[in-house]
């Protein structure tokens, strides 16, 4: 602002800008009249004062980035930081060899007509490979990629479509009939899908086909492996079905625990080490792969030694029929096609076709390739030129198959002489009912303390109706054998007279156990010198000399009671026909037993009983000791301990009190229920008449029933699914003693029990110490009997299985992994495979002599000589309890991660 002084002294305040606009004008006229030259350039005045900042501008647009710079040197490492915390368990780390696994698909392409492909068309056959995570793999991972192909599916017709797949036939070539993607020059390759195309559909008969990729990823061992199936029609749209699904080979096949089907090549072998799996993955349609009528698998011939296709058919006929074989072709232990197969036991009926097959196909269309794989000794060429070994077809000549069905009808034809396919297959195991009831708990539930139930029992004849019960005598049957037992856990005789008497009721008796021989006369023949040395009743040793020459078994009977001690107390009998003498003490329980010392006479007939062969594949390969001890004490005790319900003809003869026969039935008495542990117990009975005795019975009547005491809740089983694998069939029902019983423990433990009858441990026939010649308890306790015949191939000592037939079970292969415990040992049993190691059951598998020195070394005898005694330790759940280091369900995983079937081969 400028002040100007007004006339007035008062002072005036006029703003600069409006004084500035009214002298504009008068400033630029005086400019203009007064401009002269221009004057010198005065010094640069000293610098102003920084005026006020103005107000900031908008930000430009940003600019681009510059150019990356050069990178630094690197600076020193600094120092370690403090340890973390420690985190939460990490996820389990990858199996080595596993790795990341694989998934190899495959496919073929769509046919132009949607449904089949016809002559001149060119499939293809599109492969990708992955790992379990998706991620791809390639061909370099892999140390197998095979690709096969086959059909129709119908058997007879099934081969390898070589010219299809563009695969050669020569067996001297490799490969042959399959092509090796990992070498082969056709296959196109983009990233991880391989293309294979192939030739083009000629005359391949019409039908189902089957594209099949076997492929196993390198690593060591090679756990990753695969068996990829693609089906595809060729010249029809109609679907075949299969003879035989996976399901039914499953139910005897496959490991519960692994999920792992088990045949011959997931065996370990020298040329795979760690097994095979993946061939047998899906049978038979894997299996079909190779074994067909012109495919890749072929034995050699015994004939002529030419390669033969080992088509599927005869594969699994002859495995399966195994031990019925009969054909020197086959079972020749050198050459046979099938001699590592001849002990092989078909677990059901062999004749039951339908254990396998999924239709009717095996009666309606007969072949013979398919009959003769298991009737394998019958010959359908020219009668002159059969060779040694074969039976004539009684049918004539039968060049082709043709006229099958003209004879062998599926049922029964009119005028037919043949028996239809469905009658001669037809499995009948004809058995009569005994009904068994008893008087019920006073709570309609169970029995308790006080209560003494009433056992009722009707035996049936073949019609259904009741038999007159008073016949029920030593005349008549046999066999009337009671029993009561359980629980169901150690099952032992309980409640009836057996039970309380033991052995008391008993009598010692001995039969020679080599017959007499020779021809017409039978007999044995002594020298002089020749004795028997014995001691009966406790009286002391005597040894007596023979009579010199061929005695016949009447005369060996007659010098026996002339010179044995104590004779009035025995009874000597003799076969002419068997060539047997047995001599019978007339006392009972534990004064009556006899000792047999080693002699000549012994010997020569078999006092002490002699080793019986040991049967491998046809060959004798050795001996069983035989009776060792000495001397061979033969006791007053029995393998097991039925009521005989018979009446009795000899005086002397136990009869029980607790029996009762009228016409109608029979009834038996048991004792108070008092002091049994509680829970499941059985009633078992089984008959077998006298042959010729009646005409409307069977060979026997079985029958079952169970009840409870003290609690109603039913025990568990401590192993079931016998049926899977066994189906309907009766045991023990052809070969004596005849005793029929179905797959199911309930029954086996009637006799296989744990009660203790002898002393003594083993079969003394084989070399053991026991005194009843039977090996543990009862006739053999369940635990030991049934894992000793599922694992008969790989025992050291299969004969202590049962020395009767040493070489009955020494073949038995458990059709799967026999460490798959849960097959048998289902979730809905008592679990005490894994809970309750115990050297019976353990031992009955692990048979070597180590391993049955470690377990008698880890069980405590508490001063008594008896390997079972009751009041032994077993200290087996030390370190094979739940959760041990070396318990039974670690030692027995096999599944995660998979682990391979055991060598073919026993543990020494």
């Amino acid at each position: 602002m400028l002040r100007f002084s007004s006339v007035a002294h008062r002072s005036i305040f006029v703003p600069s800008f409006f004084l500035l606009f009214l002298l504009a004008p008068l400033l630029f006229l005086v400019l203009v009249a007064c401009q002269g030259e221009a004057g010198l350039t005065g010094q640069q005045g000293p610098q102003g004062q920084a005026g006020i900042q103005g107000i900031q501008g908008l930000e430009g647009p940003k600019g681009e980035q510059g150019a990356i710079g050069p990178q630094g040197l690197k600076g020193e490492q600094g120092p370690v930081g403090p340890q973390g915390a420690k985190g939460e368990p990490g996820a389990p780390g990858i199996v080595p060899g596993l790795e990341t696994g694989m998934n190899v698909t495959l496919a073929v392409s769509k046919p132009a007509n949607g449904t089949h492909f016809v002559a001149g068309e060119k499939p293809t056959v599109t492969v990708t490979l992955k790992d379990k995570d998706g991620a791809p793999l390639t061909k370099g991972d892999f140390a197998t990629l095979n690709l096969y192909m086959y059909g129709p599916q119908e058997t007879n017709k099934t081969v390898t479509a070589v010219k299809l797949l563009g695969a050669t036939t020569d067996r001297t070539k490799t490969p042959h009939h399959y092509i090796d993607f990992l070498t082969g020059t056709a296959l196109q390759i983009k990233d991880n899908t391989l293309t294979y195309q192939l030739n083009a559909v000629t005359d391949e008969a019409p039908g189902t086909y089957t594209a099949s990729l076997r492929a196993v990823k390198k690593g060591n061992p090679p756990v990753n492996q695969a068996f990829s199936l693609a089906d595809f029609q060729l010249g029809t749209a109609t679907v075949e079905k299969q003879i035989v699904e996976t399901e039914k080979c499953a139910a005897c096949h496959k490991g519960a625990q692994s999920g792992q089907i088990y045949l011959a090549h997931t065996d370990v072998s020298a040329r795979s080490p760690y097994g095979s799996p993946s061939i047998d993955a899906f049978p038979v349609r894997t299996c079909k792969s190779c074994h067909n009528n012109e495919g890749y698998a072929a034995f050699t011939s015994p004939v002529d030694k030419s390669r033969v296709p080992d088509q599927i058919v005869r594969r699994v006929h002859g495995v399966h029929m195994g031990e019925h074989l009969s054909n020197p072709i086959n079972t020749d232990p050198t050459t046979g096609v099938f001699r590592d197969y001849t002990g092989v036991i078909f677990p059901n009926n062999v004749k039951n076709c339908t254990t396998c097959h999924t239709d009717d196909r095996w009666k309606t269309q007969p072949s013979k390739l398919a009959c003769n794989a298991c009737h394998d000794d019958t010959w359908y060429g020219e009668v002159a030129a059969m060779p040694a070994g074969y039976k004539a077809h009684q049918g004539d000549p039968q060049p082709d198959e043709t006229k099958c069905t003209t004879c062998h009808t599926a049922g029964d034809t009119p005028g037919l002489t043949t028996k239809p396919i469905s009658l001669s297959h037809k499995v009948s195991q004809v058995v009569d009912e005994v009904v068994l009831t008893m008087t019920p708990p006073a709570n309609g539930k169970f029995y308790v303390a006080g209560e003494k139930p009433m056992v009722t029992i009707v035996v049936k004849d073949s019609k259904g109706n009741p038999i007159d019960h008073t016949k029920v005598d030593t005349t008549n049957f046999s066999t009337a054998a009671l029993f009561v037992y359980g629980p169901r856990l150690y099952s032992k005789p309980v409640l009836t007279n057996s039970a309380k008497n033991g052995n008391s009721k008993l009598s010692a008796s001995v039969t020679n156990s080599i017959a007499a021989s020779g021809t017409p006369t039978k007999g044995w023949t002594f020298a002089a010198g020749d004795t028997l040395k014995i001691a009966i009743h406790g009286n002391a040793v005597q040894e007596i000399a023979a009579p010199v020459g061929l005695q016949t078994p009447d005369q060996v009977r007659d010098w026996l009671k002339a010179n044995l001690t104590d004779a009035a107390n025995l009874t000597i009998t003799s076969n002419n026909t068997a060539g047997t003498v047995n001599i019978r003490s007339n006392l009972t329980g534990d004064s009556s037993y006899f000792k047999i010392y080693t002699s000549a006479v012994s010997a020569k007939m078999g006092w002490k009983q002699i080793g019986l062969p040991l049967i491998e594949h046809g060959v004798q390969v050795g001996m069983t000791s035989g009776v060792t001890m000495e001397p061979y004490v033969i006791a007053a005790n029995a393998s097991t301990q039925p009521n005989d319900l018979r009446k009795q003809s000899s005086a002397t003869a136990y009869t029980d009190p607790a029996v009762t026969r009228s016409v109608g039935n029979i009834t038996y008495q048991l004792d108070d229920v008092a002091g049994l542990k509680a829970g499941t117990y059985f009633v078992h009975m089984y008959t077998l008449p006298v042959a010729g005795k009646f005409t409307d019975m069977a060979k026997t009547a079985i029958g079952l029933i169970s009840f409870q005491v003290g609690t109603a809740t039913e025990d568990k089983k401590v192993a079931t699914n016998c049926t899977e694998c066994h189906g309907k069939n009766l045991w023990h029902l052809d070969a004596g003693p005849i005793h029929a019983e179905p797959f199911d423990t309930d029954w086996c433990k009637a006799c296989h029990d744990y009660n203790r009858s002898g002393t003594g441990e083993g079969f003394a026939r084989t070399g053991g110490t026991s005194t009843s010649g039977w090996s543990g308890y009862g006739a053999k306790p369940i635990a030991a009997r049934v894992h000793g015949v599922h694992f008969g191939a790989y025992l050291n000592y299969p004969e202590d299985v049962y020395a009767g037939n040493p070489n009955q079970f020494a073949e038995a292969i458990f059709p799967q992994d026999v460490r798959n415990c849960q097959k048998c040992h289902t979730a809905e049993t008592t679990g005490t495979w894994k809970t309750e190691p115990s050297r019976l059951a353990c031992m009955a598998c692990h048979d070597s002599d180590s391993a049955q020195a470690h377990a008698e070394i880890n069980t405590a005898y508490n001063g008594s000589t008896d390997p079972f005694d009751v009041n032994k330790v077993e200290t087996c759940k030390v370190c094979h309890g739940v959760n041990r280091e070396f318990s039974v369900e670690s030692v027995h995983k096999i599944s995660d991660p998979y682990v391979p079937p055991y060598p073919r081969e026993s543990e020494n």
